[in-house]
């Protein structure tokens, strides 16, 4: 079922660690009280978790990066942007995804109903991610 309702958040966040579980439950309380399920905020929370951990770990020439939640109706798009070195996403082998350095992209891509990756080497990556939102169920 759809819902009426439009949502933006939009931070700038120094790449720290710490303000990664902040930025989490500032998504989640409003998508709860939204009236959106657990269970599709728990795949949000760690997706974003994931992505952001991923700028923090990766980016290490960028010193602030973006998160921008849009929501449309039952649809939520979620970019993480950083200015870092950016990589090259076709150069990650197959089995690199198993390791430490790949798994959170496909972590993401797991839970999430679209995953698109934009990376320009030396200018940064913008990681793009979808997830359709379901709702709690009505007594």
């Amino acid at each position: 079922m759809d819902r009426p309702l439009h949502l933006e958040i939009s931070l700038d966040l120094p790449r720290d660690a710490e303000l990664v579980a902040q930025t989490r439950r500032t998504l989640d309380g409003a998508l709860g009280g939204a009236g959106v399920d657990e269970d599709c905020r728990h795949d949000i929370r760690l997706a974003l978790t994931e992505a952001c951990a991923n700028v923090i770990k990766h980016a290490e020439h960028s010193t602030i990066y973006h998160v921008d939640v849009t929501v449309e109706d039952s649809e939520c798009v979620i970019e993480v942007t950083d200015d870092g070195g950016g990589f090259s996403p076709s150069s990650v082998k197959p089995g690199e995804l198993l390791d430490d350095a790949g798994r959170g992209l496909q972590i993401v891509a797991a839970v999430t109903d679209g995953l698109e990756v934009v990376s320009i080497d030396g200018l940064g990556t913008v990681l793009r991610f979808t997830k359709r939102l379901t709702w709690v169920e009505a007594n």
